[in-house]
């Protein structure tokens, strides 16, 4: 109780620097024309407003690694109800508990993160990304995490578009291909391969806002400002100051993104985006504040709210990450690691991170065992709008697996309104629960007997590698 306390307290005094932080003061939109408003009048499902939301470097096993119990464990009837990931189990002595709200960041780079992986052996962590990686929390570091979690639905076999750092995971994401030769030579992208000229081309409405970004400043915000033909594009990029006014005046986009990342043009961090070593909990009171008004808004029942992370930051996790086709997409961005070994038409995802789906009509304490990707995203704003699906990787990133996550017959769910003051966890759910087990889907690893026959793995990582391909238990 008195540890609970501890946290509340912590909690509303960050709230009030993240509320300094935020910039409160609304700037006019430019005085170019502004954003076209959707006329498409239907959407497949009841959705009609979609808000990606992705912050920075942790992975799954570094925070829902020990999920639903935590350290110290808590045993009680919420608890023992809730669906279970895909966790840590037999790992946890090769890890360790954090006890912080600020972590060492590990090593990162494209290498680090290949040496972490080691072909699907996931052993490489401590050669690759240092001793750091090997570090995990609970929610006494991350309870609102746990707590959206809890009442909403979880991803537990979810992957970031690359095994790349940030740049080109957060162009990935715009693209809807891997680019982790990103800045290699013909690794190149342009405006009109990316969601965002998609969806000008269809009139759907949308926005880039994020943290830091000032109406008069030259460059579009990061990573838009590495893509040529972005800056014509100006009058979609605005301040989250603007998202929580077109919550309040009733002019919100179709697509929103909403990025914490600096908005400056550069690849820049703060606490708000949860990039160690930053306090954790600053950037989740930034989070709940965001939510909060959403959900207090009137776009609540015909909304979804994504957050994922853009890549694992070199922390520990044990799921290899799956092999895909690239169907040649941009020769020059294939893996480079798989093109030496004469797969250029091959790549391999990012590492596991996790993805929080919050919506009226997201199952309660679910967990999605479906094997999604960042790309799975994209699918669902393709599908929903009715548009051609952006590339062939996004038309076969499992989005059926994503919709299992909803349940778009029933009554929306009301808000649940998360302060500093509730969110110690676990908190009440809304209606009774009783799933109590773990739920394993079977995940796409066929790639890896690629590396198989040609000798690159042995049977032993082989073996360790297909047991992800288990059935429901």
């Amino acid at each position: 109780m008195r540890r609970s306390l501890l946290i509340a307290i912590v909690a509303v005094v960050s709230l009030v620097i993240a509320l300094i932080l935020i910039p409160h003061s609304c700037p006019t939109r430019f005085s170019s024309p502004p954003p076209k408003v959707s006329t498409v009048n239907s959407t497949t499902t009841p959705i009609k407003y979609v808000i990606i939301i992705i912050l920075e470097n942790h992975s799954f096993d570094n925070i829902y690694g020990v999920y639903p119990f935590g350290t110290p464990p808590i045993i009680n009837n919420i608890t023992l109800s809730l669906m279970r990931p895909l966790g840590l189990g037999a790992y946890l002595g090769e890890v360790s508990y954090a006890n912080s709200v600020m972590l060492e960041d590990p090593w990162e780079g494209y290498r680090n993160y290949h040496v972490d992986w080691n072909f699907g052996a996931m052993n490489g962590f401590i050669n690759g990304s240092g001793s750091r990686s090997m570090v995990y929390l609970s929610y006494e570091q991350v309870p609102l995490l746990w707590d959206y979690a809890e009442e909403y639905v979880l991803a537990d076999n979810y992957f970031s578009p690359d095994l790349a750092t940030t740049m080109p995971n957060r162009i990935s994401y715009l693209v809807g291909y891997p680019v982790p030769m990103f800045g290699a030579s013909g690794c190149r992208v342009s405006f009109n391969q990316t969601i965002l000229y998609q969806l000008t081309e269809y009139n759907i409405s949308w926005a880039y806002f994020d943290y830091g970004y000032r109406q008069d400043q030259p460059l579009p915000p990061y990573p838009l400002s590495l893509i040529p033909g972005s800056s014509r594009y100006s009058n979609h990029y605005f301040n989250t100051s603007v998202f929580l006014e077109d919550l309040r005046d009733g002019n919100l986009p179709s697509i929103s993104f909403l990025m914490f990342t600096g908005g400056d043009g550069h690849d820049d961090h703060s606490a708000l985006d949860l990039h160690p070593p930053f306090n954790l909990t600053q950037g989740q009171v930034n989070l709940a504040y965001f939510i909060d008004a959403i959900e207090d808004s009137p776009y609540w029942n015909s909304t979804v709210i994504f957050i994922t992370f853009d890549e694992g930051g070199g922390f520990f996790d044990q799921v290899p990450p799956p092999i895909i086709y690239n169907y040649g997409l941009n020769p020059g961005c294939e893996d480079g690691y798989l093109s030496k070994l004469g797969l250029p038409y091959y790549n391999v995802l990012g590492e596991r991170v996790p993805l929080l789906i919050i919506s009226p009509y997201a199952k309660e304490s679910w967990i999605d065992n479906y094997s999604l990707s960042g790309y799975t995203l994209l699918a669902f704003i393709d599908y929903n709008w009715h548009l051609p699906y952006l590339t062939p990787i996004v038309a076969n990133s499992d989005l059926n697996g994503l919709l299992m996550a909803f349940n778009f017959s029933q009554t929306p769910r009301p808000p649940i309104i998360l302060t500093p003051l509730n969110w110690t966890y676990p908190i009440p759910l809304q209606y009774p629960v009783h799933y109590g087990y773990v739920a394993l889907i079977k995940g796409n690893y066929t790639g890896y007997t690629l590396l198989y026959r040609l000798g690159i793995i042995n049977d032993t990582v082989y073996q360790y590698v297909m047991q992800f391909n288990d059935t429901n238990t």
